[in-house]
């Protein structure tokens, strides 16, 4: 793909075009300047100081203070695990049980060059009606399914979330049940070990596949409603 956006549009149209039954993309996740932490300049301090100025005439004294600074190693903190759906719009009822933390620091899968679908026009509006009545539970069931396994084998899981201010565009254009899983932060030394590791990555597919499987055998027997 010649770049990001072309990309993210081809995903989109591919799993589309194929008539899928449900759209997974697996992402590393991202925080701050640098992996592991960056130094930065920081007030520790300040010295109040007097001079005299002109107002209206007048001489008068003025407090004014001299900070001081140090500069100080700030480390990337950010980790954990996030599973994000497409809640199709932030005053829904059905998305209460969506966490909309603002305590967000990662990436997603979102574009700006690309349009994202509008709720003001009809066509998208009927298509968001659509995928409310017949795909948000089955997004929101297998997200919240495969952020349990998640937490099952001890990663630390930030929920199953949607940002509002900002779409992703894989989940917001394929007509189908969508997940995106975010699956650690590489800007975090520890989770980008874990990520690179054998044990990592074959933890983290099992889980994954362990929750697919889980979704698909509810999703077949019907004897457990989708929550």
């Amino acid at each position: 793909m010649p770049n990001k956006d072309a990309a993210l549009k081809y995903r989109a149209n591919l799993a589309n075009t194929s008539h899928g039954d449900l759209f997974i993309a697996v992402h590393c996740n991202s925080a701050g300047r640098h992996a592991g932490g960056w130094y930065e300049k920081v007030v520790v301090g300040k010295t109040p100081k007097t001079r005299t100025v002109k107002k209206r005439g007048k001489k008068i004294k003025q407090t004014y203070y001299v900070y001081q600074y140090q500069t100080v190693w700030k480390e990337n903190v950010a980790k954990g695990t996030e599973t994000y759906i497409w809640a199709v719009g932030k005053n829904d009822a059905k998305i209460n049980s969506v966490s909309q933390n603002d305590d967000y620091t990662g990436e997603i899968d979102s574009t700006s060059a690309i349009t994202l679908p509008d709720p003001s026009d009809p066509a998208e509006k009927a298509r968001m009606l659509v995928y409310a009545q017949n795909y948000f539970r089955k997004s929101l069931n297998l997200a919240d399914l495969v952020e349990k396994e998640f937490e099952a084998t001890g990663r630390i899981s930030r929920g199953v979330k949607q940002r509002n201010d900002k779409g992703i565009w894989v989940l917001q254009a394929t007509g189908m049940p969508s997940v995106l899983v975010e699956i650690g932060f590489i800007s975090n030394k520890e989770e980008e070990q874990y990520i690179n590791s054998d044990k990592g990555q074959e933890e983290i597919v099992t889980n994954i596949f362990t929750a697919l499987k889980a979704y698909k055998q509810k999703l077949e027997s019907r004897t457990e409603p989708l929550q």
